[in-house]
């Protein structure tokens, strides 16, 4: 009740300016002639079981030539004690003692059939003034009318009047004004809503949807409208991302305002074209040594706006004339602060003494394309800048905001339209989109690939932030203690390279550039395929994080456009460095680009200079909204991109990871690669075991399994984790299978139903001949919540190690009966013709139907390889590998049973190869395959 009020009541006085008689005292006065008082009891007895606490709500506004007064008719029905206690908040009536009077009517407590007369107390109410928003540098003068009600009884209705006028000469006669509704779900016995005026006078009204349609109606010279409106709950919520005009507004407006070139003329007149420089003062000294400094029009222009937006802080002023009238550039400079009509002014006036041609430029900072649905008047902005010509190019300049340069001088506001200020009137204008002269995020991030493939790689980013963003950035760091500005820092960097961590991190901030400066070091984990023999790495795009808005499910909303966020405008460099071994790398797919996808222009170009390959990529906002019927149009375009990444395809001869790692180790390249490692765990919180986990990965993949089982050790006394207590297992396998066993039986605890920790820890005990330990583990995990189909695997794998061929394949065959295109099942009977060595044909059968089922599975490859295998087809068996291999290259399992293949085949150096990596990739590759080449 309390919002709906105030709301409505704010509507009365919104920017108008001051009356000659206006007043900071309360006055008392009776009601005047022109306003219809409502008859309470007559609303009562209309109404005589109502329990609304709001039992009146009357407005009534006349408007005359350059004065509006607004009445306000307020009964509230005291329902409960929480609406008692609320009495001082809803009765406390706000008014600009500058621009106009608070005249009190009535203020009572009727009390059944009494009337207690509340003007009859002594010093009734305490004027004081309230501003709310000195915290954004903002003062408006506004007085407040509070008093306290006394023995307030429950059905109590209390009731006030009153009437607020406004003047405003700087309106030359103008007058204007607005209101909101009380919405239908909030229950009002009697609500009333008009405005009147004199015929002669021409006023105009609009409301903020069509179905606001006023009653009209004239009497004895004087126009009115009743608005009967009671906005009701949309049938459906407006997404935010709809533009404004959209949006659920409810309001009307009424203005005396010919037409926005009468708006523009008598906006001109209060920036004069007389400077009103004080000859020989300081002001005219700054401009001076401005023009002495350069004759470049350019250059002085960006001078300007800097000694205004430097040198002159921000403060609003609405007292006296100055909630629409400027104060004067020569106060403005004295007092070094003003609101935006003061920085516009002074700005304005240096402008002209420098020879630039500019004007004030009414605009809005919240309504932005909703203004041109507006009725022509003041109400439409809030706030004002200074358009500038130069060498015919249009310039929107700001002296409110900072850090205004010559590379961005030439951008476009966010307002989206304004109204130039000229004594000839102007037309509401739309402000087209430029793409701003500097990127708000300029990023360069730098890979060297001396390791090669599977190391990590060295990366450094370097980031130029400005705007918001450096901002924002500067001023969390500022708040945070040392370690966690560090830790914002670190996870700023990683958002722009791929996975990794970092080491180094530094941000500064030039305050007189008021840019931002990041950069950091670290390692960056590169995703590279071997495909088509070739290791394959794709390029991360910004492209990858453009979203575009499907077409909406609701018929309602259907046509409704999206609101582009401007401005953006984002580039980002990548620069790959590549070791000699690589000079023949090549690029696949869509290098140049040069398109809009969502309304956002998007310019791609990677290309590759002798051992670097440099992607270069920009975005920034092309349009202020994308119409719904291009949804689907620009997604699919957007799908194409996407499609058409760019690849770094390396050369066919590249050696394997494991001999790049070897040569590697023989360069200090690993020693830096251990530093940063050490400084990533030293540098981490004491809870954080994710640095000891990835120190823990590098050290495996250079082999030293001792100091690799060590940090996973650490990482899980810092945290239980089932995946790395695997791991530890995974680790100790070759070296020390009971401790290995105690890890396994960990990881289950943890996660009882874990399947591949009860798949690995029965396969152990099956290699140790621990066949009534393999059975409790399948026994344990059933109970545990093991699915049926994991347990008939393992059951398998048991039975097929005691040599029980016959249940296991009975087992098998029914399940294949119940489920025969079931590829794990198949796979399950594969294995059992394959390890007995019998029915080979019909195995291979079996893991040809697998394969066609389960598509490209790489065990399913694998197995038909073991068949052929068995089958002495040592060749098709190497093909199978190579295509298990191709869909994960990371097997080390996979790279032993090729190893054995290729010795068969006589093909000894790729044999060892293999052997080196299947080693690589695990050191115990093969434990559990062994009997099948030895």
């Amino acid at each position: 009740m309390k919002y709906i009020l105030v709301a409505l009541i704010g509507f009365v006085f919104f920017m108008t300016a001051p009356s000659a008689i206006a007043s900071s005292d309360v006055v008392y006065e009776q009601t005047a002639e022109w306003v219809k008082s409502a008859n309470l009891q007559q609303v009562l007895d209309e109404n005589p079981d109502s329990e609304a606490v709001l039992v009146i709500l009357d407005q009534q506004k006349q408007l005359e030539f350059g004065k509006v007064s607004s009445y306000i008719d307020v009964a509230v029905r005291i329902d409960s004690t929480k609406t008692m206690s609320n009495m001082l908040s809803l009765f406390r009536p706000s008014w600009h003692p500058d621009q106009g009077n608070l005249i009190i009517h009535r203020y009572e407590i009727i009390r059944g059939e009494q009337t207690i007369d509340l003007l009859e107390t002594d010093n009734l109410f305490d004027v004081i003034r309230r501003e709310k928003n000195l915290e954004r540098q903002q003062i408006n003068g506004m007085l407040t009318a509070i008093s306290q009600i006394e023995n307030l009884q429950l059905d109590d209705i209390v009731r006030m009047s009153y009437t607020i006028t406004t003047q405003n000469e700087a309106l030359s006669g103008r007058v204007q004004s607005s209101g909101g509704f009380v919405t239908s779900t909030v229950n009002v016995d009697f609500v009333r809503q008009t405005v009147r005026w004199p015929n002669k006078l021409n006023v105009s009204w609009r409301g903020s949807k069509e179905e606001i349609i006023p009653v009209e109606s004239r009497n004895s010279g004087w126009t009115t409208i009743s608005l009967d409106y009671r906005p009701k709950e949309p049938k459906v919520k407006i997404p935010k991302n709809a533009p404004n005009r959209f949006q659920n507004r409810n309001y009307y407006e009424v203005s005396s305002f010919t037409s926005w070139k009468d708006v523009s003329r008598v906006n001109a007149a209060l920036y004069p074209l007389d400077e009103r420089i004080e000859p020989g003062g300081d002001l005219e000294a700054q401009i001076q040594a401005i023009a002495d400094q350069t004759s470049d029009y350019g250059e002085r222009m960006v001078l300007a706006v800097r000694l205004v937006q430097d040198k002159v802080r921000y403060l609003y002023n609405g007292m006296g004339f100055g909630n629409y009238t400027p104060q004067m550039p020569e106060e403005t400079w004295r007092l070094r602060y003003g609101d935006c009509k003061a920085k516009t002014y002074l700005l304005l006036v240096t402008l002209r003494r420098l020879g630039i041609k500019a004007s004030p430029m009414l605009v809005s900072t919240s309504q932005r394309d909703a203004v041109a649905d507006r009725l022509p008047s003041f109400q439409a902005f809030n706030h004002i800048i200074v358009k500038a010509e130069l060498d015919g190019k249009t310039y929107w300049l700001d002296g409110t905001q900072s850090g205004t340069r010559a590379s961005d001088i030439a951008d476009s506001p966010t307002h989206r339209y304004g109204l130039t200020s000229v004594a000839g009137g102007a037309d509401l204008e739309e402000i087209p989109i430029r793409r701003p002269g500097r990127p708000y995020q300029d990023v360069q991030v730098t890979y060297d690939l001396a390791a090669g493939t599977k190391l990590p790689v060295p990366f450094e980013v370097y980031a130029v932030l400005r705007d918001t963003d450096a901002q924002k950035l500067k001023n969390t760091i500022a708040q945070r203690t040392e370690e966690k500005a560090k830790e914002l820092m670190e996870e700023t960097a990683l958002q722009y390279v791929l996975d990794g961590l970092v080491t180094e991190t530094e941000f500064t901030f030039n305050e007189d550039e008021e840019i931002g400066y990041l950069s950091a070091k670290g390692l960056a984990y590169l995703d590279w395929k071997k495909k088509t023999d070739r290791y394959q790495h794709e390029t991360w795009s910004m492209a990858d994080t453009f979203k575009i808005q499907k077409v909406r499910d609701e018929e309602e909303l259907r046509d409704l456009p999206v609101l582009l966020n401007y401005p953006r405008y984002f580039r980002y460099q990548v620069t790959y460095k590549l070791p000699d071994r690589y000079a023949g790398a090549e690029l696949k797919g869509q290098t140049e680009v040069e398109d809009e996808f969502g309304g956002f222009q998007f310019n791609r170009q990677v290309r590759k200079n002798g051992n670097q390959v440099v992607t270069r990529e920009e975005h920034y906002t092309g349009r202020w909204e994308l119409p719904a019927r291009e949804f689907e149009l620009q997604r699919r375009k957007l799908a194409s991109l996407t499609r058409k990444g760019v690849e770094i395809l390396l050369p066919e001869n590249v050696a394997g990871p494991w001999i790049e790692i070897k040569n590697y180790k023989k360069t200090d390249g690993l020693e830096r690669h251990r530093q940063a490692f050490d400084t990533h765990v030293a540098n981490a919180k004491y809870d954080d075991p994710d640095p000891l986990a990835n120190r823990a990965y590098f050290f495996q993949l250079i082999g030293d399994y001792e100091r690799a089982m060590a940090d996973v050790q650490a990482a899980l006394a810092i945290e239980s984790d089932p995946e790395n207590q695997k791991w530890l297992a995974d680790l100790q396998v070759g070296s020390d299978a009971e401790s290995a066993i105690e890890s396994y039986q960990e990881a289950i605890r943890i996660k009882p139903a874990y399947f591949d920790a009860l798949l690995a820890l029965t396969r152990l005990h099956i290699r140790r001949n621990e066949f009534e330990e393999a059975k409790q583990v399948l026994k344990d995990g059933l109970e545990r919540g093991l699915k049926d189909a994991d347990a008939d695997s393992i059951k398998i794998e048991i039975l097929i190690a005691e040599g029980k061929f016959d249940e296991a394949m009975s087992i098998v065959n029914a399940l294949v009966d119940e489920e025969p295109d079931s590829a794990s099942y198949l796979a399950d009977r594969c294995l059992v013709r394959t390890i007995r060595n019998t029915n080979l044909d019909l195995a291979l059968d079996d893991c040809t139907n697998m394969i066609e089922l389960a598509k490209r599975g790489t065990y399913y490859h694998f197995l038909r390889a073991l068949v052929h295998y068995r089958k002495g087809d040592y060749q098709n068996a190497v093909d199978d590998l190579d295509k298990s291999l191709k869909v994960n290259d990371e097997l080390g399992y996979v790279y032993r049973a090729r190893s054995a293949a290729n010795q068969r085949l006589g093909n000894f150096t790729q044999a060892e190869d293999d052997l080196q990596a299947s080693k690589f990739f695990y050191k115990y590759s093969g434990w559990y395959w062994s009997h099948f080449w030895n």
